[in-house]
């Protein structure tokens, strides 16, 4: 088992500040083949926008198959840091054949939108109670009392915060491919974008570059390398200048100090052939309460994205439990 500043090491050797929250640049001398993916398919029922403090949330509802699937509570949706609803569209489907399903745009990403300049730091506390007063209004009316909450990297984090804070809302929490270590310094959060900068992951001014389907491969061992390096290098596009601050309100928590204050059953989910988010598995599973992991065989370390289908079974069977 890793300790908590290994943890943290690991964290930024890797080229990533959270857990591969957004994907490393083409090394130095290499060709990259950088693509930008059109509009991903629109799978969802409906849209709408909720005003917060500041800017609006944009969700996406998809309905349930039956009308007493639609009567059970809904399972809520967050997405990666850069990411934006869409990346839930395979998952989606497959869990509302027996609930609701609501994927919500994070603060500055996808169709939500916030007036000004992004803070230097979005915190994961402040992410989750905005996301909790939208769906308190929601609940009101949609007529639902509490959710079940499903989020993968950034996403994860910010469920996290809400379960551990709100614990009346969140009925069970899956965490697929989730960073959940100790938090790290804010001096070592400067020496890590100084190097993004250099090695072109980042613009001078705090824009996320394109990057290559190569090293998507490389890192995450994706099967789907290309499709996915596309739609995240137009989704973080899209997130620009607000990437920094949630990738650095992740980075400044302890997460080990949140984890045991959550009630709910908790998943953790894994693929197999994952070489970095495994690393936090018995860490985690040390602090939460009620806390179980799954390992899909020979999957890779994006499982939302890259096999869905197996995803969103496993996250079913969880929620049906």
């Amino acid at each position: 088992m890793m300790s908590r500043r290994d943890m943290a090491g690991h964290a930024l050797s890797m080229g990533a500040l959270v857990a591969g929250l957004g994907l490393a640049a083409s090394p130095r001398g290499a060709r990259a083949q950088v693509e930008f993916a059109p509009d991903p398919d629109d799978i969802w029922t409906r849209h709408g926008t909720l005003a917060r403090a500041g800017g609006v949330l944009h969700y996406a509802l998809l309905d349930a198959k039956t009308d007493i699937a639609a009567k059970r509570a809904p399972v809520v949706l967050l997405h990666k840091l850069g990411g934006w609803v869409a990346d839930w569209r395979g998952v989606a489907p497959l869990l509302a054949q027996d609930r609701p399903v609501i994927a919500i745009d994070l603060p500055g990403h996808g169709q939500s939108r916030w007036n000004g300049t992004p803070p230097a730091v979005q915190t994961v506390e402040e992410t989750a109670m905005l996301v909790r007063g939208a769906l308190l209004e929601l609940g009101r009316t949609l007529g639902f009392g509490h959710v079940h909450v499903a989020g993968t990297s950034l996403g994860g984090c910010v469920a996290v915060a809400l379960a551990a804070l709100c614990p009346e809302l969140v009925g069970k929490l899956a965490l697929p491919s989730c960073v959940l270590g100790a938090g790290t310094s804010w001096e070592a959060i400067l020496e890590k974008e100084a190097k993004q900068a250099r090695d072109g992951q980042f613009s001078a001014e705090g824009d996320p570059l394109p990057t290559d389907a190569a090293l998507s491969k490389a890192v995450f061992h994706l099967d789907h390398a290309r499709e996915i390096a596309a739609e995240q290098n137009a989704s973080r596009r899209v997130a620009g200048h607000w990437i920094r601050p949630q990738e650095r309100g992740v980075a400044l928590t302890d997460f080990t100090r949140l984890m045991p204050r959550i009630t709910a059953p908790t998943l953790l989910l894994y693929g197999a052939r994952d070489t970095y988010f495994l690393a936090y598995r018995d860490e985690a599973l040390g602090h939460l309460r009620q806390g179980r992991s799954i390992v899909l065989p020979d999957v890779s370390g994006f499982p939302v994205q890259d096999s869905p289908v197996r995803t969103g079974e496993a996250l079913a069977a969880f929620l049906q439990d």
